[in-house]
């Protein structure tokens, strides 16, 4: 029997959309196994093939907010702004002891070189690099109009990271940024109890602010990676930086074959009364036929351990390889 070409393509639909719907399945099975909310979207840039998990849901950035930060800082780059040889001043307000290189160096040296603090923010989550990049960068009026200008929806950049930390810990009141030193942020987080902490962390949950859906994090992923959004000579460096990524390698890298090259960010908070608000990764894995898979994941109010939640993250990720390898 001849086969027609319009057959033939029917039948390659048929057979991906059961593959997408067995995808989805495995997810749910997956997810089954926290006890707090489990989203995620995947999007291959080669054929479109498009799954998702809860995908239009809100969940708390964290430190995946450091990838659009850094976007917004490039596309400064290419609008002649900022350049990426300049030397950018870190204020009293920015240091952030907690998960900085930038942190450990600033006594002997107030300015660094954007082109290391936008490697440092993203690769190392540089927690000192991020807080003078959003200053720099413009604040939230910047990052709103960034996504609009991005056509990007369902990612929101509203606060600092150290901002969102206070809100997170029960802080009430606190003074403006300006008067802000790493002392002082520390002091006024222990002064709160575990269970204004615990109940802070609720309302950060439930707070619209500095989230992002999985099916938003992997459109922002692909028009980075398409080139759509920043130049040629932005976007290559920005790849190269997400590849370098060195923290939790128990996530999407989790559960992958050996060697398989991922430009990822990762973002957490805080353990609080056994409560998590947010374990997170999102990239693109390269794929072994030269192909590219978006991949977004984000665990939301889970008690389960550490361990336990980067396992979700890692095996939904190795479920979407395999069907798409």
């Amino acid at each position: 029997m001849k086969l027609t070409r319009r057959y033939l393509l029917a039948l390659g639909t048929g057979i991906s959309a059961a593959a997408d719907r067995s995808l989805s399945e495995e997810w749910r099975r997956v997810a089954g196994a926290t006890d707090g909310t489990v989203g995620a979207a995947a999007l291959n840039l080669t054929y479109g093939r498009f799954v998702s998990l809860n995908g239009d849901e809100r969940f708390p950035l964290a430190s995946v907010c450091k990838l659009p930060i850094a976007m917004n800082i490039l596309a400064l780059v290419d609008e002649g702004k900022l350049a990426l040889n300049q030397e950018i001043e870190v204020l009293p307000r920015d240091v952030v002891s907690s998960v900085s290189a930038l942190a450990t160096r600033w006594a002997a040296q107030r300015r660094f070189p954007l082109n290391e603090m936008i490697e440092l923010m993203v690769a190392q989550s540089d927690n000192t690099a991020v807080e003078t990049l959003f200053r720099v960068g413009g604040d939230r009026p910047a990052m709103e109009a960034r996504f609009r200008e991005w056509k990007v929806e369902g990612v929101r950049v509203d606060r600092s990271e150290r901002q969102c930390g206070l809100d997170r810990n029960g802080v009430e009141h606190y003074p403006p940024a300006l008067e802000w030193t790493d002392g002082m942020i520390n002091a006024l987080i222990a002064k709160t109890s575990p269970a204004m902490r615990y109940r802070a962390t609720r309302r950060y949950l439930d707070d619209p602010r500095d989230t992002g859906t999985p099916n938003g994090t992997a459109q922002l992923l692909a028009r980075a990676f398409r080139g759509e959004v920043l130049s040629k000579s932005s976007t290559a460096p920005l790849i190269e930086i997400l590849k370098a990524t060195t923290t939790f390698p128990t996530r999407l890298k989790g559960l992958l074959p050996s060697g398989t090259i991922v430009a990822h960010k990762t973002g957490s908070t805080g353990t609080v009364k056994g409560l998590t608000a947010a374990t997170n990764d999102s990239g693109v894995i390269f794929l072994p036929n030269g192909g590219h898979l978006v991949v977004s994941v984000y665990v939301k109010a889970s008690t389960r351990t550490d361990a336990a939640r980067d396992s979700i993250i890692a095996r939904i990720a190795r479920a979407a390889f395999d069907a798409y390898q």
